[in-house]
């Protein structure tokens, strides 16, 4: 009994699901895959390139935790393997997205760059060479 595959999906959890949705569209080229309500929450699932990503509504029984913008432990940030590393940053930046680690050399000779998208979500974003 294990693990088969990759990951199934990702959630995060957002006051306006539709915007953050937007924002993956522009930025990424997500794809809305399902619209949904469950267990009282609004769902939006996305394709962005092959994994799956949802963004959600928080739910009744959500203990959200506010934080003074330091990091809580847990989850760090997703990351994306990108075509045109220069580009995408290029883009964001002139789009006023927050560039949060610029390019800089990765292990195994790529490189990579973090931003921060909805809500505070850090992405990093890598291209291999």
């Amino acid at each position: 009994m294990g693990i088969v595959g990759g990951y199934h999906h990702v959630h995060i959890v957002s006051p306006d699901p539709e915007a953050a949705v937007e924002w993956f569209g522009k930025y990424f080229g997500a794809e809305v895959v399902l619209r949904e309500e469950p267990r009282g929450a609004k769902n939006v699932m996305m394709k962005v390139g092959e994994a799956i990503l949802s963004v959600r509504t928080p739910r009744p029984t959500d203990k959200l935790i506010e934080t003074d913008g330091s990091k809580p432990y847990g989850l760090d940030h997703i990351c994306f393997l990108v075509d045109d590393l220069p580009g995408m940053v290029e883009q964001m930046r002139g789009s006023g997205v927050e560039i949060a680690e610029e390019i800089f050399d990765h292990s195994g000779g790529s490189e990579a760059a973090f931003i921060l998208g909805p809500d505070n979500v850090l992405f990093e974003l890598i291209q291999a060479k």
